[in-house]
């Protein structure tokens, strides 16, 4: 009897997953960014920072919501290129098919004239809201790909291109 309690307990674990890719368009000078999230996890990642129903990727989506999602990916995502702080843009989003997800976008210009040597990633989103937060990211960088894990115990990598 305890042994069926603790495997029906350990099927209902959660289990929460950001999947994030970065690709290089050089034609462009810039990085286009891509994170699929859920939708859950994002209104409750926005909790202390607003008490109104947000509504995301609704028809009575709150205005507000376009405001909370630069804020809250420039304190939990962040770039260094070639060792220095990289800037980046939120673009606007996507509701998945699924209707659970949404897909987010974000854009790093300006990168016409650089040669990317290394790139620094910390990504500590929802790490806040879900200690078992797992947070892929994919890097396309110079014909070079990456994929990257990053967890509460793992929250910073660096990657060296071979140019």
């Amino acid at each position: 009897m305890l042994f069926v309690s603790l495997l029906l307990l350990c099927s209902f674990h959660d289990f929460h997953m950001t999947h994030t890719t970065l690709y290089h368009n050089p034609s462009l000078g810039s990085i286009e960014i891509t994170v699929k999230v859920s939708i859950e996890d994002l209104e409750r990642s926005f909790k202390n920072q607003s008490s109104e129903k947000l509504r995301i990727g609704t028809k009575n989506e709150n205005q507000l919501v376009d405001k909370l999602i630069p804020n809250y990916f420039n304190k939990h995502l962040s770039f260094l290129i070639n060792n220095q702080i990289i800037k980046y843009e939120y673009i606007g989003k996507e509701l998945n098919k699924n209707l659970h997800d949404i897909y987010l976008y974000f854009e790093i210009s300006n990168l016409d004239k650089v040669i990317i040597n290394s790139i620094n990633i910390e990504n500590t989103l929802f790490l806040e809201i879900s200690p078992n937060q797992t947070n892929i990211v994919l890097v396309e960088l110079n014909n070079q790909n990456f994929n990257l894990t990053f967890t509460k115990d793992l929250e910073n990598k660096k990657i060296t291109l071979n140019n």
